[in-house]
């Protein structure tokens, strides 16, 4: 992911489980400080994370559980501030999307992103399905 943002110009590091301990933190300290603008993380190394103030979280993937996805996107808006998550959802992921939907018992907005074409729209949440006997 890294050697992708930096083919198009965005300087980011990454964190993962095949770094050294020195070099995570290494880098963590360098995103905290505003040194590195950009931090790649892995689902596993993302847990140990501890940052204050951090206005967006871009979920990649899905995970599987939705208290994973609640847990990272808790990461955003602690203490009274905003932040955003986005999350970039694939036909395969709708599953998952439902149930983070139903565990949050809210409906995530669905949203074309610049750049990022819709190939095939994601379908209706399960919370707002209607079945066609109840539709009237």
């Amino acid at each position: 992911m890294v050697a992708q943002l930096a083919k198009r110009g965005i300087e980011a590091d990454c964190i993962h489980g095949d770094r050294s301990q020195a070099m995570r933190e290494k880098v963590l300290a360098d995103f905290k400080s505003g040194k590195l603008k950009y931090l790649v993380a892995t689902g596993v190394a993302a847990r140990s994370i501890d940052i204050g103030e951090l206005s967006r979280v871009i979920n990649y993937d899905l995970p599987f559980k939705p208290e994973e996805y609640i847990h990272r996107i808790g990461r955003t808006g602690r203490a009274g501030a905003t932040g955003e998550a986005i999350s970039f959802v694939a036909m395969g992921d709708f599953k998952n999307l439902c149930a983070i939907e139903s565990r949050l018992n809210h409906i995530i907005k669905r949203k074309e992103i610049d750049g990022f074409p819709v190939r095939k729209v994601v379908p209706v949440s399960i919370l707002n399905y209607v079945r066609k006997s109840n539709r009237g």
